[in-house]
């Protein structure tokens, strides 16, 4: 609408672009991040009470959502852009490699759905936050922030991220109900 039909007020583009930090967007993808994290601390609860020996890991997960969830406010992995060369998506990819590889033990004790679902949320985050952050460093360089094709590409990379914790927090909870129907173990 803005770029085809008529320029929209700059307060109406700042409360709604999925690119500004101050934003209706960013406020859901934090708060969608944090009942995340909330969740996942419930979870273990849940598993620390069965003595489960991956309850440290849903634990770590909780505090990582957490994590991100502050992030999305605060802009830390924007930060990181001023003080390095590179965008703050390749060390965002290698830490992804490397949580999953952290992760590994607890997807396996993991029925198969839920570890596949879970890795298909990972890869819809992962994939718009660090892959389409890494195909846009062009409009960056080439001064082209300001057009259709960037901002098109910011609002798929952002529904990327947000669709990947809403089909993630889906998962999550299939789990949570699905275990607790058979007897309250969460294993």
């Amino acid at each position: 609408m803005h770029y085809q039909v008529v320029e929209l007020p700059w307060l109406f583009r700042e409360l709604f672009d999925v690119d500004e930090e101050e934003s209706v967007p960013t406020w859901f993808s934090s708060v969608i991040l944090l009942i995340s994290a909330a969740y996942l601390a419930h979870v273990y609860a849940l598993k620390r009470l069965d003595a489960d020996p991956h309850s440290a890991a849903w634990l770590s997960l909780s505090c990582g959502f957490l994590f991100l969830s502050i992030d999305e406010i605060a802009g830390f992995h924007e930060a990181l852009n001023s003080t390095m060369e590179a965008s703050w998506a390749v060390p965002g990819a290698v830490l992804a490699m490397l949580l999953l590889v952290l992760f590994a033990r607890l997807l396996r004790s993991l029925p198969p759905t839920i570890t596949k679902g879970f890795l298909v949320a990972g890869a819809i985050y992962v994939g718009g936050a660090v892959g389409v952050e890494l195909a846009t460093e062009p409009y960056l360089y080439n001064d082209a922030l300001d057009t259709l094709a960037y901002n098109l590409w910011t609002a798929v990379e952002e529904g990327m991220e947000m669709g990947g914790i809403v089909y993630f927090l889906n998962v999550l909870h299939a789990y949570v109900v699905q275990h607790l129907k058979a007897g309250l173990r969460l294993s």
